[in-house]
């Protein structure tokens, strides 16, 4: 069995690991069924949790002027 690790929005936003700031990060899953973004997104309760193996690939595919 793999452990994935979940972040919060607000963990992602506030770590110095990842260049974003926490209104960017909102836009992004606002908009995660359009820019590839969703699978990497979980719901719990009325919560978002980004699994961060896959947003780190999202962010590696990303192409300038493509997918959001």
């Amino acid at each position: 069995m793999t452990n994935y690790e979940y972040w919060s929005p607000k963990q992602i936003a506030e770590s110095n690991r990842f260049p974003f700031s926490l209104a960017q990060i909102r836009h992004f899953l606002l908009h995660r069924h359009r820019n590839g973004l969703r699978d990497s997104v979980r719901k719990i309760g009325k919560g978002l949790v980004i699994r961060i193996d896959l947003f780190e690939s999202w962010i590696e595919n990303q192409q300038e002027g493509k997918n959001g």
